[in-house]
């Protein structure tokens, strides 16, 4: 699975799929790791960011966190998939709260999908990755890709 970079929160996978590996990792809200974020996004083709549904205190955190992410220079071209994670659990924000929440709805010129998952179960994972790897396959089509390891 992933490795943990000195003991805090962030992990980071390699996730294959369908001929397109993804970079994932959880940044945790660390902001000593800011400085990092720049090697992960570098030459990033796909963002996914996945949101705890269930956490309605920190979705504001959680706003922040994406919107500078999004605004770094890196990942200016990076098509965006969300997952607003825990949509089993009683009391969880719907896909639609967690769009407004994290603020999707005001982005211009940006690909981005939301996707209602259940990460323990695997509900919802398979159709938000079918999405990113069709979005990214057409933006490589339209020369958009930068030139980059993350995907074939």
């Amino acid at each position: 699975m992933g490795h943990a970079l000195s003991g805090s929160s962030f992990n980071v996978e390699k996730v294959q799929y369908k001929n397109v590996i993804f970079t994932v990792w959880d940044v945790g809200g660390q902001e000593k790791l800011r400085p990092l974020w720049r090697h992960y996004f570098n030459n990033t083709d796909g963002l996914i960011y996945v949101v705890d549904s269930l956490d309605r205190e920190r979705i504001g955190k959680a706003k922040a966190e994406f919107q500078a992410i999004i605004k770094d220079p890196f990942m200016l071209n990076a098509v965006i998939l969300v997952f607003a994670n825990k949509q089993d659990m009683k009391g969880a924000m719907t896909p639609m709260e967690v769009c407004e929440g994290l603020g999707l709805y005001d982005l211009k010129n940006r690909k981005w999908h939301i996707q209602g998952a259940c990460a323990l179960k695997g509900d919802g994972l398979y159709e938000g990755l079918d999405w990113l790897s069709s979005t990214l396959k057409e933006h490589k089509a339209a020369g958009f890709s930068s030139v980059g390891t993350s995907a074939f």
